[in-house]
């Protein structure tokens, strides 16, 4: 099978979970969205947003890095594992422990406080579930990514269905989501060792061929949040509740896009280190996919601009009316989301990681910047044009230097 073809065979996998996954939240976004109300729903939003930022304490670029090496060397990927897996286990227990003690230096209630206790132990679920893709990822058996991923949202959105209509509230959505990502673990660590056997309880190995680059990819990650999902937080502290239940809709929806380019950009990752491991690729190429990306995603985005208004009124309720107003602004930075795609995964390919650091840090801090003056001077909405400008100006950014880093590297011809 050629490259291109396993490529979107791995796509295709990724793509249709994520569809059916997708449809499903969808169904328990209306649902909890509609019985909470914006104020809690904010809340809800909140708590997450809060526990995300630090993310970037679990080394999350450790996947990237087994993935390029063990997908160069199939046999030996078990080793790379085993000398990460110890260290991902410590980052764990670092990232609770400095969200809940960050959680007392907020202004948060008490009960939002206690909620993000609770939730920060979605660290342990999370950073082993990611662990476990790598196996899936780097044999390209991606299918699996998207089986786990399904039961855990049919677990979560059947259970939290049921629960909010007995009436329970925030607290018990919690508890679901812990319950449902911790038993599809225990069945994804089950099925993983038919493809790769590793020990899980490896000792704490520090190999700084592996956790230099690491903590690039990790860098980025933590850039990407501040690009993407520092809004929310943000708002949490400049404004209240309900506000973050508004915007949260809205970059709710918007955010599917971006999980879609992600897994796309998933699949395509192996099949890009072996293709630049071995050959060169003509620059062209990038930029025509990257065209290919831009205007079909910016075609979808101005049909879709057009009904989303009326289907969040329509779906959530006159009380999210003005999530309708901002996710028209805001759909239209994904086209420049995905324009980037061929750029960012070739480079990560070609450890050229380093090169994405600048733009990176630029468009995190033009992003944070742009957040704080717009919100001041229109709102809610001026979130959104800061993040249509910060995908504009980065997107740009990201690609040229790329390319001309790749070029003077001879990967690109």
């Amino acid at each position: 099978m050629s490259e291109l073809s396993r490529g979107i065979k791995n796509a295709s996998y990724l793509a249709g979970g994520n569809f059916v996954i997708q449809v499903i939240s969808l169904v328990g976004f209306i649902y909890i969205a509609r019985m909470l109300g914006p104020n809690d729903y904010g809340i809800y939003v909140t708590v997450g947003a809060f526990v995300g930022i630090f993310d970037i304490l679990l080394l999350r670029g450790l996947s990237k890095t087994v993935v390029r090496e063990g997908s160069k060397d199939l046999f030996s990927m078990h080793v790379s594992l085993e000398k990460t897996i110890g260290v991902r286990n410590l980052l764990i227990l670092v990232a609770i422990v400095v969200c809940i003690i960050s959680s007392f230096f907020t202004s948060y209630e008490f009960q939002t406080r206690l909620y993000i206790i609770i939730f920060s132990s979605r660290f342990v679920f999370d950073g082993l579930k990611e662990f476990l893709e790598i196996i899936y990822q780097t044999t390209e058996k991606m299918q699996y990514i998207s089986i786990f991923g399904i039961v855990d949202r049919i677990l979560f959105v059947s259970l939290s269905i049921i629960f909010l209509y007995l009436g329970f509230g925030l607290l018990a959505l919690f508890l679901i989501a812990l319950f449902s990502s911790l038993s599809t673990l225990l069945i994804n660590y089950k099925v993983s060792k038919k493809f790769v056997k590793f020990n899980f309880f490896s000792k704490i190995q520090i190999d700084k061929n592996l956790l230099k680059p690491a903590l690039v990819f990790s860098l980025l990650g933590f850039f990407g949040f501040l690009i993407s999902r520092i809004d929310l937080l943000m708002i949490s502290f400049l404004g209240t509740a309900k506000d973050v239940g508004i915007y949260g809709v809205a970059n709710k929806i918007a955010h599917q896009g971006i999980m879609l380019r992600n897994f796309t950009a998933t699949a395509f990752f192996p099949i890009f280190v072996k293709r630049f491991h071995n050959k060169t690729m003509k620059g062209n190429m990038l930029i025509k996919y990257s065209l290919f990306f831009f205007s079909g995603i910016f075609v979808l985005s101005l049909v879709a601009s057009f009904f989303v208004e009326d289907i969040i009124t329509f779906l959530l309720g006159s009380s999210y009316k003005n999530s309708g107003e901002i996710l028209r602004i805001l759909i239209f930075y994904l086209a420049f989301s995905w324009a980037t795609l061929p750029f960012t995964t070739a480079a990560q390919a070609t450890h050229n990681e380093n090169c994405l650091l600048i733009p990176g840090s630029i468009m995190a801090g033009l992003n944070v910047l742009l957040n704080y003056i717009l919100f001041l001077k229109y709102g809610l909405i001026g979130i959104a044009y800061s993040t249509l400008v910060v995908s504009v100006v980065g997107g740009l950014l990201m690609s040229s230097v790329t390319f001309i880093n790749m070029k003077k590297q001879g990967y690109l011809i």
